[in-house]
Order: C-alpha cells, then structure tokens, then sequence
C-alpha cells in the first residue's frame, strides 16, 4: 500500500523524468538546425540525462507553468518554459507539452528561442514528435520555421515538412531534413533552394534530390541535376560539392562539379566531364572531353583554364595529338 508521501514522491519523479528529457531535446533540436547553415563553430557537448525505469505505476503527471534550467562544463547555458506538462497516456507513457519556449546560449554567446503551440514525449519509444508550427530565432538574426518533426533521445532529428532558414549568411528552403551527430551532419530533402551571401556576387544552388551540409569537412554537396548561379555565370553538373570557410565577405572559395558539367555566360561556354570552378576569380578549370565555346567558335582538349569574366584561356592536351576546332570568321574579327 502506498503512503500519500511515497505517492507524492512518485508523482514528482515522473515529471522530474518528463521536463529532464522532452524539454532539453526540444531545445537541442531547433539549436542544432539554426547552427548548421550559420555555419557557426560544431555543438560539441550532449545533455545527456539517463532514463529512469519503475515497474511501479505511478499516478497522472500534471504540472503547470514549469521552467528547467542546466548549464554544461563550458557555462552554456540552456532553459525551458511550457504552460503546462500532462500525461495523456499512462499505459503508453505519452506525455503532452503546452507552448513549450527552449531558450539555448551557443559556445560563441548567440542566443537561440525555440516556441511552438504543444509536443508529445512518447516515454516506451523514446523519441518526441511537434507536428505544429516551430519558430526558432537567433540574437545574431537568423530565423527558421518548421512542422512535424521527430526527436530520438539519441539526438536524430527528421521532418517530412517544409523547412525554411533565412539569415545573415544567406537562406534556405527544402522539403525537409535529417540531422545526425549533434547537427555536424544534416541532409535537406527533396527540392532544395540555397542562397549563400558574397561579396563577389550571391551563389544561388538548386537541387533536385536535397543538399548535405557537413560541417566537419565545412562542405555543402548537391546531387542529381545541381545548377548553381552567381552573377551571370551559370553552372549545372550531376553533382557538385561547395567548400565553405568561415569568412564571411567570401564563404565559398571553391566549387567542384562532376558528371556533364557546363558553365556559361553570354559570352562564353565551357564543358567537361569534371571542373573545379573559384566564385572569387571566376576561373574554371575544366578536364575529361573539355569543349570551350567563344561565340560560334569552339575548341577540344583534354584540359582548359576559362576565366569566365575576360574570356581569356588556356587549353593543354596530354595526349599526343594537336587541339582540334571550329573557329568563325566572325569571331575571329572580334
């Protein structure tokens, strides 16, 4: 038989297990999506409480107006706010949260807020699901919105929704996401468009089967019919892989495309099976079945050098044999 006190005592660890794991994951979640495109210094720590077991039944949880707070050995600190924290199933362990709030504070000092309408925590599978609209924004500036998204206590995090993140840096918008390894690895899915901000000129990206950001080798990498923008110059290849530093005037340094690659302007054209392509200088350089247009003219080689701004190339050929090409009158006027 149970005492009021062992009741009570009960009651209070429940929900002590509820608001230690839903509301910290909640939190961790929508830091960990706002951190990727920033690109912003890897979360390398993990809030990671241990999951209580009882074989005893323990009454309802319900608990109004709760905040948790925790701070890890590097002082970050983490707090979350929710109206209210009620059991809806006690057989299933499924557990309602009301307008949950999760304020996160990054390595570098920048303040991310979390709020959506209400979330479930489903205790026997282990995992969090917010089907409703999510509104994340940083101190720095950044904004993301997002639905139905599903949280492991292992910290993977998917959605089959739209998500959108605009900021300082840029924009992105896809059809959803999955993020592993603490938000150093996220894949967006389906048709994904990015806006990636530079001095020389905005880099637009579209892909047509999503977009993996990994932030351990800071690349971003686009398959199945890529074509990326920057100023006048257009490029378009089956695959293309994006290295970015932290450098916020030139974010993107280099660009290497594989696989029917072809970058144009009004002037000038390039193709190959492969090219590694510098949005600062505007240079490719291209190799595999190279053919390089000016006008109605065109050459072949097995290597070229176009700088896509003056015109000027550079055409090598390893293979014995001579360039071969067509040259018209009219451009050679010009």
């Amino acid at each position: 038989m149970f005492t009021k006190r062992s009741l009570f005592f009960k009651k209070h660890t429940r929900r002590v297990f509820i608001v230690k794991h839903a509301l910290p994951v909640f939190a961790f979640l929508f830091a960990a999506v706002i951190v990727v495109w920033p690109m912003l210094s890897p979360d390398k720590e993990r809030f990671d409480l241990p999951l209580q077991k009882s074989s005893v039944k323990t009454p309802s949880v319900d608990m109004e107006k709760i905040r948790f707070f925790l701070q890890d050995d590097k002082q970050r600190t983490m707090s979350v706010t929710a109206d209210s924290v009620k059991e809806i199933d006690s057989e299933k362990q499924i557990a309602r949260l009301e307008n949950p709030i999760g304020v996160y504070t990054l390595a570098d000092g920048d303040v991310l807020t979390s709020k959506t309408a209400y979330g479930l925590a489903y205790q026997k599978d282990k995992y969090f699901f917010f089907d409703q609209p999510i509104t994340t924004t940083t101190k720095s500036g950044y904004k993301a919105k997002n639905q139905n998204v599903k949280a492991t206590y292992e910290g993977v995090m998917e959605s089959d929704s739209d998500v959108s993140i605009d900021g300082p840096a840029g924009s992105i918008e896809a059809k959803g996401f999955h993020l592993t390894d603490k938000g150093n690895h996220i894949t967006f899915k389906g048709h994904t468009h990015a806006n990636i901000k530079q001095d020389k000129g905005t880099i637009v990206v579209d892909t047509d089967n999503g977009l993996i950001i990994d932030r351990t080798k800071k690349t971003l990498t686009g398959d199945q019919n890529v074509r990326i923008k920057q100023n006048e110059n257009t490029l378009t290849a089956d695959k293309v892989i994006l290295y970015y530093t932290d450098n916020k005037k030139d974010r993107v340094k280099r660009v290497v495309a594989q696989g029917n690659v072809v970058l144009e302007n009004s002037k000038n054209k390039i193709t190959g099976d492969q090219g590694e392509y510098n949005p600062i200088s505007e240079d490719m350089e291209m190799t595999g079945n190279v053919r390089l247009y000016q006008g109605k003219s065109f050459v072949t080689s097995g290597k070229a050098t176009l700088n896509m701004k003056t015109g000027e190339s550079r055409l090598e050929n390893k293979q014995k044999g001579r360039i071969k090409g067509t040259i018209s009158p009219q451009d050679l006027k010009k």
